[in-house]
């Protein structure tokens, strides 16, 4: 088979899930000399799929050489380095991928999407760890304008909100998530846990309950209850 041939099929083992398979005749289409920058990025993701991010990186990395305006690699690339904690690449790196793509954002594929809310959605939970809630509720805005139905980003908006003490609208982000998905446990705990700070025991142990009756074996919840009746 010629290097397009062995990339074909290649392809063809990689979208039924043979990663193996599929990177021994990615390999060997690098090994002809053959410069093709999607098989980088398949060769990437496979390496991502098995934690090994440093050489993940480097395939990407060679993928945008080739052509650096793959908005996927960039993204690819990005929560790679996101993985492995070098945090000022991804940003510089993101950075780059969006101004290529932010004029389009309305019209980018769903996938794509996705991998940018994600980055937003990282990059803000390292904002709020380190205190700056500020710029961590900025992140989780991008986040969920790009992905409105990520619940995971309404709950973190709520608890980034609550943090910095405007609980009406932590409340309304709670609210939202539990509308999107009632069983997403997080959500019903976290705005429990509002209602608690306010003294609004009632509403609060309603929340727990709810959760409870849902997920009998939850334990944080079962926890927050007895703190309730502690009270009473």
């Amino acid at each position: 088979m010629d290097t397009k041939e062995l990339s074909a099929k290649g392809e063809e083992y990689y979208q039924k899930g043979d990663y193996a398979a599929a990177e021994e005749l990615f390999l060997k289409v690098l090994g002809a000399g053959q410069r093709f920058a999607d098989v980088y990025n398949k060769l990437g993701l496979i390496s991502c799929a098995k934690g090994a991010y440093d050489k993940a990186s480097k395939y990407f990395e060679k993928a945008l050489e080739i052509n650096p305006k793959y908005t996927e690699v960039s993204l690819n690339l990005a929560v790679t380095y996101n993985e492995m904690g070098q945090y000022d690449k991804a940003r510089e790196v993101y950075g780059a991928a969006k101004g290529v793509a932010e004029t389009e954002v309305k019209g980018i594929d769903p996938f794509v999407k996705g991998k940018l809310a994600n980055l937003h959605f990282s990059t803000g939970e390292i904002y709020h760890e380190m205190g700056l809630l500020d710029e961590a509720l900025t992140e989780y805005l991008k986040a969920a304008a790009l992905r409105p139905d990520f619940v995971d980003v309404n709950v973190k908006l709520g608890i980034a909100y609550r943090d910095k003490g405007l609980t009406d609208k932590a409340i309304h982000e709670f609210k939202e998530a539990k509308g999107k998905n009632p069983n997403y446990t997080p959500a019903g705990i976290n705005l429990g846990v509002t209602y608690y700070t306010l003294s609004k025991f009632d509403l609060a142990e309603e929340e727990w309950l709810d959760v409870l009756k849902r997920h009998p074996g939850n334990k944080t919840a079962a926890m927050y209850l007895r703190l309730i009746k502690k009270k009473a």
